[in-house]
């Protein structure tokens, strides 16, 4: 048990103790402490770290003074119809051990301050805040314990102030942290050790005991004597014996349907073989105790003379000198004690053996490597429901110049996702109405975003320039680009404005004036600074963003230079959309805005420091390149980045956001080329030569070079290795690959999954390591050095889909990887140290492995061609043979369908010239029909070409729709004519199978005959059971033998045959001990089934019955064994 200590904790989670006993009054709660309470609880590591007084290791106490001591807490005392409204009604909603709560600044303006007096100060003090974000509030009858007549209502306290909220979010988490740990100590209590109380000096069984005078001991043994035979014994180490362990697992998509066997107890004759064993001696007294004499010594004898006891023993006596009394004499030091024994005595200080111990490090000097699961830790999670509501993670990239930001957009689809057909969507309501969220979170605030951009059209794509990261670019669902300039305001996020009185007086009496007006918070509602023009943007959605080196710029024509000039910065990316498109950006500034910058010179400051630079600045494609399919990334000669951090003891002084910086690697060159990955599900290289005229800058390109077909549905993400430009990673529906840029002929490998891919990411930090997640929630981490056949950790993050994974680049403090889930939030998570650390010279292990497997192909590409050589003949005929066997098949097709058509339309001029209504009219209105007919068919035209829609593409997009209609109609047909005739076939089949029956009338007959006659010759029950009886009868033992003494004669008897054979008894001593504790019928023995039609207030009907048996049985016994 623990020692008693000055104070105890039994308290409520969120109420401050007790004064202690004995010990020093607390401080009041109205007090105002000197200083803040801000210490950070870290549980102690075992239980003999604790001290006497718990408030050591922490006060809470101190704590909820420092939280009502807070400048911004306001005392408030809130009625039941103003919980209910709010949800947090005391006892329902808010506890005294889960007090907090939080809640939106718009239900505590409209619900709470209308019930209070001082409503004014407190709008004041709730000034230019967002009335979406949330309030702390929490539950605290401190407030009113000491009060004889309380007011009205329940007492709150909540905070004005994010930083205050943030301070005592905090010391709540310090809190909560200390309650449960005191409760966990409470409700388990762990070994200590053990205090001794004196018995251990009874205990001399394993002290050795030397005895200098002689001993008679009586020692009886059986004659004659006998010495057993000599066993050697030696240890048997684990470096002695080559053995290990194998692990063999199934394959995981195979299940196993469990078979239960029935439990039948069957005897068992059969015993180990019979071994008698001698004893030498045999002692008086029992053999499974322990004695110890006292021997009595008289005074006489201690004046024996010690020479002659060695005179007879023929030793020369030794000199002698005499002790005085008063000289102490040395103690005897302890035996020494072998590891073993020291093991042992340790494990009883505890009074408790742990049957679980790894004992290899005690029979062997080999260290072995511990290897433990890896798991994600969820470090942080960011979501707005009123905003984000309905809607998918689309878009996301982490800030370049603080670590810890992250600006998100969320869409309503994604090219992962799976749209129903059976939602019926109003896209112009959703349009107009629905707000497009583009947000700004920060991880030193999880509740509310920092940043609001607004976008006038869905967004679908984000990126911040990596050459000046005020600037935010955003992929539009119609194909336009929106940037918007933060203008520094990502470095003033934490700052606050200090105002003084009359500076705050100033503001409250404009304020007053300015009520009428919109409240804009534009600190952190950023507008849009310049927007590309609708008609030379791409039309489809933008589904990627890629910067191109600084030295690399394009021309009108599509021709690409290299600048010699290091000193010139360009601001190339590119763009892909859905519509096939490839557009070519240019940031750098026009000589219009030079212009411009002339024309505001003359105004004044205040007019020109909030405005953007690139504001009203003309953002086009410099030039397009179009594909004839849905466009979902690309992979081209693009800049990758690195990151920059600044010195650990930086970092730790601002965990959340410090300063960094990116580092790009710029390939040499930027070749005209490029892959292109499609929602057909196509990998193509594709090649531009440019244009030399001066209309519309877009040049059609063709495939001409088409990487294997290896994906089973539409490619929805390709990235490029950030340390390995060549290699790059598809996934396609439930396949991902891993290709070489310059090997299409087949993938490096590729393994598919049992469910829809959504994204994939490579590592930030080793270049073997990817993260793949899936539609039904699941992650899947990759280390292609460790094993290419699975994934390394698979991790459930929840049961819906997962449309978004990036990594954030800087290391310290953690490694967060953040994931965009189902319920449009994006979580993050911390990742293992083992995909944080690189191994050692990782990218050439790499790129040693893809050579090989590229080696590797290029052999079994070169045997292939080799045996086509060879056999190219042979092959050339069965191609020919088979080609032939498509071509008739396809032949007979179309003349099935062309007959089938002309059947069709045979019967529709049928119907249509028995209900035509022009078939009795004139010939001016039979003329007049066909002129409206072709009218229709004019207008159709006009209104596809204003739509751009052209009716070839249109056609050989809807060739396969038609053609799997029919295919389907064909097929129901089939299934018709089938069904039809399935009777005819079935009577067939089983003509065939079973075959008549012709019965042996002639050996039927002679069975009856001969049962006939049996049954004549046999006697009657009444005469053989008559018989049975009489032959009974004769036996004379039987009469004397009670029932119940011959069933225990035969107990005896099994019992003495189980001793002599050395049977096992255990299950019988079993099966008394249940049956003497009526617990008989709580065993499952496998065969209940039997007894299902019997009710079951029965069975208990049976245990008397059974306990008046055993006690016979027992007194039989007893009276047996006198």
């Amino acid at each position: 048990m623990e020692a008693g200590s000055g104070t105890t904790l039994d308290m409520d989670a969120g109420t401050p103790p007790a004064e202690p006993e004995g010990g020093v009054p607390e401080t009041p709660l109205t007090a105002k402490p000197t200083k803040p309470y801000l210490k950070k609880f870290i549980e102690p590591e075992s239980d003999e770290e604790l001290v006497g007084d718990l408030r050591q290791l922490y006060n809470v106490h101190e704590s909820w003074r420092t939280l009502l001591s807070l400048p911004s807490c306001q005392k408030v005392m809130v009625s039941e119809n103003a919980q209910k409204n709010m949800h947090i009604e005391v006892g329902l909603n808010v506890t005294q051990e889960f007090p907090w709560k939080q809640v939106t600044f718009k239900d505590l303006r409209d619900i709470l301050f209308e019930e209070l007096e001082n409503v004014i100060d407190l709008m004041k003090l709730f000034k230019n805040f967002n009335q979406d974000n949330y309030v702390l509030i929490g539950f605290c009858p401190l407030l009113t314990e000491a009060d004889e007549d309380p007011p009205e209502g329940d007492p709150f306290i909540f905070f004005s102030n994010p930083k205050d909220t943030k301070t005592a979010m905090g010391i709540i988490q310090n809190m909560e942290a200390f309650e449960r740990w005191r409760m966990q100590r409470r409700l388990r209590k762990k070994p200590r050790r053990w205090v001794s109380q004196g018995t251990e000096n009874e205990m001399t069984i394993l002290v050795e005991h030397f005895k200098d005078e002689p001993i008679d001991v009586e020692i009886q043994s059986v004659y004659p004597i006998q010495e057993p035979k000599h066993l050697a014994f030696d240890y048997r180490m684990a470096r002695d014996v080559r053995d290990g362990v194998i692990e063999l697992l199934p394959n995981e998509n195979i299940k196993f349907d469990n078979v239960t066997r029935r439990r039948i107890t069957v005897s068992v004759q059969s015993a180990p073989a019979l071994i008698h064993r001698e004893q030498q001696t045999n002692p008086t007294f029992p053999s499974n105790a322990w004695s110890q004499y006292l021997y009595e010594i008289d005074e006489g004898d201690l004046e024996l003379d010690e020479t002659d006891v060695e005179e007879e023993e023929g030793k020369l006596p030794k000199p002698t000198s005499p002790v005085e009394p008063d000289e102490e004499v040395p103690v005897k030091p302890p035996p020494e004690m072998s590891e073993q024994i020291k093991l042992l005595l340790n494990t009883l200080d505890f009074n408790q053996i742990d049957s679980y111990r790894d004992d290899y490090l005690l029979i062997s000097n080999k260290q072995v490597t511990q290897y433990t699961n890896q798991y994600l830790q969820e470090f942080i999670c960011f979501a707005n429901i009123s905003k984000s509501n309905k809607r998918f993670v689309a878009g996301y990239d982490w800030y370049p110049r603080l670590s810890g930001l992250i600006a998100v957009s969320y869409a309503f689809s994604t090219p992962a996702t799976i749209n129903v057909a059976t939602n019926q969507v109003d896209w112009v309501q959703q349009a107009v109405l629905q707000p497009n969220p583009v947000l700004m979170w920060s991880f030193a605030d999880n509740l509310n975003y920092k940043l609001e951009f607004e976008a006038p059209i869905e967004t679908t794509a984000l990126t911040f320039c990596p050459f000046n990261g005020d600037l935010l670019l955003g992929g539009c669902k119609n194909g336009q680009v929106v940037i918007w300039d933060l203008q520094g305001r990502c470095e003033r996020l934490d700052e606050e404005e200090y105002l003084t009185a009359a500076q705050a007086k100033y503001r409250t009496m404009i304020g007053d004036f300015l009520n009428w007006t919109i409240e804009l918070d534009e600190d952190v509602v950023i507008a849009p600074a310049t927007i590309s023009p609708l008609e030379n943007s791409p039309k489809g959605a933008i589904t990627g963003f890629y910067w191109l080196g600084k030295q690399f710029y394009l021309n009108h024509f599509g021709k690409v230079y290299t600048d010699p000039d290091t000193r010139v910065q360009h601001k190339f990316f590119i763009t892909c959309a859905f519509d096939g498109t490839v557009s070519f950006w240019n940031l750098e500034p026009s000589s219009k805005r030079e212009k411009d910058k002339m024309r505001t010179r003359l105004l004044p400051k205040e007019l020109t420091q909030s405005e953007s630079p690139i504001k009203a600045q003309m953002v086009k494609p410099t030039y397009n390149l179009y594909f004839n399919e849905p466009l979902t990334g690309i992979i081209a000669d693009t800049s990758v980045f690195s990151i920059r951090t600044p010195p650990p003891k930086m970092i730790m002084e601002s965990p959340a956001n410090y300063p960094t910086s990116l580092v790009p690697k710029n390939p040499p060159t930027l070749r005209q080329s490029m892959i292109v990955s499609t929602f057909y599900g196509h990998i193509n290289r594709v090649e531009w030569l440019g244009m030399y005229t001066e209309a519309d800058p877009k040049e059609i390109v063709n495939s001409s070079v088409q990487f294997a077909m290896v994906h089973d549905g539409p490619v929805v993400c390709v990235r490029k290795n950030p340390f390995y430009p060549e290699l790059f990673v598809s996934i396609g529906r439930t396949v991902f690959a891993l290709w070489k840029e310059d090997y299409p002929y087949s993938a490096i490998f590729w393994r598919k999954r049992p469910c829809d891919l959504t994204a994939v990411s490579w590592s930030e930090t080793r270049p073997a390591v990817l993260y793949i997640t899936r539609i039904d929630g699941i992650l899947e981490a990759w280390d292609i050095l460790a094993r290419d056949d699975d994934a390394c950790l698979i991790e459930i993050l929840g049961g819906g889909i997962i449309t978004g994974i990036t990594e954030h680049r800087p290391s310290l403090p953690y490694k967060i990887l953040g994931i965009g889930d189902y319920n449009s939030s994006i979580r993050m998570v911390k990742l293992p140290h083992s995909f944080d650390v690189p191994l050692d010279n990782e990218l050439q292990k790499l790129m040693n492995y893809v050579l090989k497997e590229e080696r590797r192909k290029i052999g079994i590409q070169a045997w292939e061609q080799k045996y086509y050589e060879l056999n190219k003949d042979i092959i050339e005929a069965k191609r020919e043979a088979e080609e032939d066997t498509r071509k008739e098949m396809e032949r007979i097709e179309r003349e099935e369908q062309l007959n089938s058509r002309k059947r069709q339309a045979d019967a529709e001029e049928e119907n249509a010239a028995s209900s035509k209504p022009t078939a009795g009219l004139a010939y001016n209105e039979r003329m007049a029909v066909l002129w409206d007919e072709l009218n229709l068919n004019r207008m159709m035209t006009i209104l596809m070409s204003r739509k751009q829609m052209d009716p070839e593409k249109l056609a050989r997009e809807t060739a396969l729709q038609k053609e799997q209609l029919s295919y389907e109609a064909a097929k129901k047909e089939s299934h018709v004519k089938l069904l039809s005739t399935l009777d005819s076939e079935i009577n067939t089949i089983r003509s065939r199978i079973l075959p008549a029956e012709v019965p042996d009338l002639q050996r039927s007959e002679m069975i009856q005959e001969r049962i006939k006659h049996e049954m004549e010759m046999a006697d009657t029950y009444e005469k053989v059971a008559e018989d049975s009886f009489e032959i009974l009868n004769m036996f004379n033992e039987f009469k004397p033998i009670d029932y119940i003494e011959f069933l225990e004669r035969g107990r005896q008897r099994r019992q003495l045959l189980d001793q002599s054979l050395g049977g096992n008894t255990d299950r019988l001593l079993w099966y008394q001990e249940k049956v003497k504790n009526m617990e008989i019928y709580e065993c499952q023995f496998g065969y209940e089934f039997l007894y299902s039609n019997q009710p079951e207030s029965e069975r208990p009907s049976d245990v008397p019955a059974m306990a008046e048996a055993l006690q016979s049985n027992t007194d039989t016994k007893s009276h047996t064994s006198e």
